[in-house]
């Protein structure tokens, strides 16, 4: 599967949507990866996602790693290990 990589300054970002305050005047780095066209799309409102972004991100995503085994810092060494590469 091919990823897309790059970073970017974040007042590119606030022309497209609010961003938490921890993001604003850093340097982010965005990743885009293919979705596969079978699985259904869910409807996500402009309201839920400003619901998601005042608090912290990480907190949006409690309850999508499956692995519970797995600690949050072997998810992410392998997540750059397997990202820093491409370009």
């Amino acid at each position: 599967m091919e990823a897309l990589r790059k970073i970017i300054d974040s007042k590119t970002l606030e022309t497209l949507f609010p961003l938490p305050k921890s993001f604003r005047n850093k340097d982010i780095e965005i990743i885009i990866l293919p979705v596969n066209k079978k699985e259904e799309k869910p409807h996500v409102t402009r309201q839920m996602i400003n619901e998601m972004l005042p608090g912290s991100i990480t907190q949006s995503l409690i309850g999508t790693i499956q692995f519970s085994n797995i600690s949050l810092e072997d998810i992410r060494l392998e997540r750059l290990q397997k990202y820093e590469s491409i370009n």
